[in-house]
């Protein structure tokens, strides 16, 4: 393969901190979104939109200064909080989802220019500490992908895309003669994109069966982490080198891959018929595939749970809900329900994120108690029920829980196009 080109439409999200680039204090922002809030509730109708729309404009700040929404919420407060929260939560996705950015200059040592990479991006990278060796260097607002690649070209090393690490890049020798990663790679946004492997099959008895696999890489910048990608196999063609069409099999089908934890990238495995004899390369495959991306975290925390009986806090698109604290034998179970507007899917085959959202207790004096256990009660297209179980010697009394979940899961198109891939 000589050249891969990209394009793509929407990018992945993360979750870094985001500054609003206003200069005004913290404070003043806290006082404004108090006034606007207070300003949703007025009596004259003309007055309540210019709040929603003044608070919309304070940009992503704002968002954490907003107040929660609970059953004692003046109903058209309620529904005008939540259109602020979803438009300020889309605009932060939309934001974060841009490639970290590089400048740095000169020769150095390859722990100094990764750890000033990181730095800069917010990217984590382990498995370096004990190498040595020079990087020559000048990147000016580089993209982090192609800065990072022509690093590791020059330290011969490469990524262990399982290397089990959470949020963080793992690196590794590289075997020999291994291709130069920035010949191989397409940066676009938070995303390297690379065709990995295309294999041939000609079964001499069955040629029903024959047929093509090319196994493309998508990687994200590690400070990302999405719920999982979906590529609908109707959406994909490909024409070889004499712009003949090469058909994708079962396209009524769709690859599924999810981004499990410890893992910094995912494969597709791409099925086609065999191309003629006469073709040399794949000449363009396009396609469009659709990334679940979780948005702003958000932290729900319920008090007086010795006696809570179906409490619900509302986030944006999100409800959660402290159903009970009930006694399990020697142990403390407290049932919660987590329920979306609109999940995505991301509920239904996509649900081990789900079960990664933090969930703890605090005691009186406000040390933090974590959970021993956890088990699925119901789970539905846009809902699911999990207890949590807890070891509380002195009881509940004075405790309070806390769980935090993506207030926002976000459907985003990603559009591609790979070129120019030499044929087995």
């Amino acid at each position: 393969m000589s050249a891969i080109a990209l394009s793509m439409c929407v990018l992945l999200l993360a979750q870094p901190n985001i500054s609003t680039g206003d200069a005004t204090p913290a404070i003043d922002l806290k006082a404004e979104v108090n006034r606007l809030v207070r300003q949703l509730d007025d009596n004259e109708r003309s007055q309540r939109e210019a709040a929603e729309k003044a608070l919309v404009e304070l940009g992503p700040g704002a968002l954490s200064l907003l107040p929660v929404i609970t059953p004692r919420t003046p109903a058209e407060v309620k529904e005008r909080l939540g259109r602020v929260r979803k438009t300020l939560e889309t605009t932060t996705a939309e934001s974060i989802a841009q490639p970290s950015l590089i400048t740095l200059e000169g020769q150095m040592s390859l722990g100094d220019a990764l750890t000033a990479m990181q730095e800069q991006s917010g990217n984590q990278v382990t498995g370096y500490e004990r190498r040595s060796g020079q990087v020559k260097v000048a990147f000016d607002r580089t993209p982090y992908w192609r800065a990072l690649d022509e690093v590791l070209d020059q330290a011969n090393l490469n990524i262990n895309e399982f290397g089990g690490e959470a949020s963080a890049l793992v690196l590794t020798s590289r075997p020999e003669n291994q291709v130069s990663r920035a010949k191989t790679g397409v940066y676009s946004g938070v995303f390297r994109l690379e065709a990995l492997r295309l294999e041939a099959r000609r079964d001499l008895r069955n040629p029903a069966v024959n047929g093509m696999r090319l196994t493309i890489g998508v990687a994200w910048e590690p400070r990302v982490m999405p719920i999982a990608l979906r590529q609908q196999l109707s959406e994909i063609t490909v024409l070889d080198d004499r712009g003949e069409e090469l058909s994708v099999t079962g396209t009524q089908g769709a690859l599924n891959a999810s981004a499990e934890l410890g893992m910094s990238a995912v494969e597709f495995g791409i099925p086609l018929d065999l191309a003629s004899r006469e073709s040399k390369r794949i000449a363009s495959i396009k396609g469009q595939f659709t990334a679940l991306v979780p948005g702003r975290v958000e932290s729900f925390e319920f008090s007086g749970i010795a006696d809570a009986r179906d409490v619900e806090q509302e986030r944006a698109g999100v409800v959660v809900t402290f159903e009970r604290l009930r006694k399990n034998v020697d142990l403390y179970e407290a049932r919660v329900a987590l329920r979306f507007d609109d999940a995505a899917n991301a509920l239904e085959s996509h649900r081990g994120w789900v079960y990664r959202n933090e969930a703890y207790l605090t005691d009186k004096d406000g040390k933090r108690l974590e959970n021993v256990g956890l088990q699925a009660t119901r789970q539905g297209t846009n809902e699911v029920g999990i207890a949590y179980l807890f070891d509380l010697p002195d009881g509940p009394e004075g405790c309070k829980f806390v769980y935090k979940t993506p207030a926002l899961i976000l459907q985003l198109p990603v559009e591609y196009e790979l070129k120019d891939i030499e044929l087995p």
